[in-house]
């Protein structure tokens, strides 16, 4: 129960706990923070307004905690069930969809940003 009630401080370094646990152990998440860092220096030299800034960050943001609970999902479920089984797998898949999808969602917020300030 101490950790659900401590304070902001204490939360807060869980959040990073687990920020380096991603990137010391999932790659996918160090692939994607290191495409949120070129979209964000993109975004800057196109020098859209506040509004495309929000929504590039927002989709950012979103693809970034998408690909944390997917693999907090795959961790808890390799450690409840080590071996294979389909709904695990189901739920594995479904997770990285829910991935996927936010990351198509991020490309078309991108696109359409450079679309509507290059052309």
């Amino acid at each position: 129960m101490a950790q659900k009630n401590g304070g902001l401080l204490r939360r807060a370094s869980y959040a990073m706990k687990g920020l380096a646990t991603a990137w010391r152990s999932e790659r996918a998440f160090r692939d994607q923070a290191i495409a949120s860092v070129v979209l964000l220096a993109l975004t800057a030299v196109v020098g859209p307004g506040a509004l495309w800034w929000a929504l590039v960050v927002l989709a950012i943001c979103g693809s970034l905690a998408l690909e944390l609970l997917n693999a907090g999902l795959e961790s808890v479920c390799d450690r409840l069930h080590p071996e294979m089984h389909p709904m695990i797998g189901a739920a594995k898949d479904l997770a990285s969809a829910a991935v996927f999808t936010m990351n198509v969602g991020l490309k078309l917020v991108f696109v359409l940003m450079l679309a509507t300030h290059l052309l």
